[in-house]
């Protein structure tokens, strides 16, 4: 016992301390078995921790595909995109188009005529005002005076947030500066026009660049097309068109994102596995028959029934047919996915492949669901949220064993006071039979003595 000094047998000869060790040993043998259901126990919930996170992986890639838009991703492609690239979103409609680019869409840009040899040159003579305007907004009015430098009426056209961006650019060489105020729309179309409405500056300031919309041509349409921005997304349904450049035509095609199906359904089946696999390798029971005493090992959830019972309906939703679905399909056996031996999912993406071109409203209906049934990946939803939610037969399995701990660490604290109080009765009385037996030896000697009985003779 830690504080307590002990010499053990110098009276009686015994090894007291070694008596000691091997009966508080003894007394401590139920404590270990308590200690190793402790620890058995401890590492059943890590594994339930495990467990419950890879089941939400599962649930949260079978929300991927909780409806047929959700399954069925679109891919725009375009012919030439250094003149447009195109985008597609869930709303887009397989088909093509062909569009051909007249004008890109500009903003207004002014500069100054006249330069300075500086940034903080003064621009005026005395006292005025640049005042402009964009597009029908109202005028913007920059007093100036003969103080006033390019750099500063720069920063106070910018401190307007009018919808312009000022700057000084050195149109000339470090040799010879020139320095130039120029002054840009933030956004394009013709409704950005730039007006100078009058200039008491003696920088000449005029619009050098005029704004104007994007035009182009698309099928079916006699005229071209208008808009004041170079992106938009009104023009082939759910597909975001985005001009680069003038040129034409181009040929923008939507059709099926069949990799992009295939990653989504591939997400899916990954997070199935890792769970399977997780379950397998946590629930082995193995036996050493190297030794004669043949130790049998068990994985922490071997014997648990309630995560087995959950494995296998999550086996049973994904090999079961989906009911009253109005598609051609209804088992994911027909898109490639089958169960193997060992539990996991095997994935044909070949045949997920053909699946999407011969019928991929089916396919969207086989995971997503259709008007009057609900698809695999709906029935996963359903399955899994029950488990996973507060109070779920997750949450009830990990609370039951988190009671257990602790029960056992109340178990291993009395435990704890009962074998070292036992320890320190122990060597109290051990240490008594040394004092006894030492007061014995002592009157024995001192009786020899006083009767003449050993001793040297002469």
């Amino acid at each position: 016992m830690a504080g307590t000094i002990t010499i053990g047998g110098l009276a009686t000869g015994l090894d007291t301390n070694k008596i000691i060790d091997q009966l508080v040993a003894l007394e401590r043998a139920p404590l270990d078995l308590v200690t190793k259901q402790r620890d058995d126990a401890t590492e059943h919930q890590k594994a339930l921790e495990t467990f419950g996170s890879k089941v939400f992986a599962v649930l949260t890639a079978a929300n991927d595909l909780r409806t047929s838009d959700d399954v069925i991703a679109r891919q725009a492609t375009s012919s030439d995109p250094d003149v447009l690239t195109a985008t597609a979103g869930g709303a887009a409609v397989p088909g093509s188009a062909t569009i051909t680019v007249i004008d890109l869409a500009r903003g207004a840009i002014a500069t100054s005529a006249n330069g300075t040899a500086s940034a903080t040159s003064t621009i005026a003579t005395g006292a005025g005002s640049l005042v402009f305007r964009v597009g029908s907004g109202d005028a913007q009015t920059i007093a100036v005076d003969a103080t006033t430098t390019l750099a500063g009426l720069a920063a106070k056209i910018n401190a307007l947030d009018a919808g312009v961006t000022a700057s000084v650019v050195n149109a000339g060489t470090t040799a010879a500066p020139d320095f130039r105020l120029r002054v840009a729309t933030t956004d394009t179309g013709a409704s950005q026009a730039l007006t100078i409405v009058g200039d008491d500056t003696t920088l000449g300031v005029t619009v050098t660049q005029t704004a104007q919309n994007a035009s182009f041509t698309v099928t079916g349409f006699t005229d071209p097309l208008s808009r004041e921005h170079n992106a938009f997304d009104d023009v082939m349904p759910g597909v975001r068109i985005a001009l680069t450049g003038k040129g034409g035509p181009v040929t923008v095609s939507v059709g099926t994102d069949v990799a992009g199906v295939t990653a989504k359904v591939q997400a899916l089946v990954t997070a199935f596995n890792d769970l399977a696999t997780f379950v397998n390798g946590a629930s082995e029971v193995t036996q050493d028959t190297s030794s004669n005493d043949r130790t049998v090992t068990a994985g922490p959830l071997a014997f648990d029934g309630t995560v087995r019972s959950i494995l296998s309906g999550l086996h049973g939703v994904v090999s079961a047919a989906a009911p009253g679905l109005d598609g051609s399909l209804t088992l994911l056996a027909q898109v490639g996915i089958t169960t193997q031996r060992d539990g996991t999912l095997a994935f044909d993406t070949t045949k997920l492949a053909t699946a999407l071109t011969n019928d991929e409203s089916a396919v969207g209906k086989l995971f997503g669901g259709g008007a009057t049934a609900g698809g695999i990946a709906d029935r996963l939803h359903d399955y899994l949220t029950v488990l996973t939610r507060s109070g779920g037969l997750i949450d009830v399995g990990a609370k039951s064993v988190s009671d257990q701990i602790a029960s056992l660490e109340t178990q291993l604290a009395e435990g704890q006071r009962h074998i070292d109080e036992f320890e320190t009765n122990l060597r109290a009385t051990f240490t008594n039979l040394e004092v006894l037996v030492n007061s014995l030896q002592s009157q024995g000697a001192f009786l020899l003595g006083a009767l003449g009985i050993g001793g040297s003779s002469k």
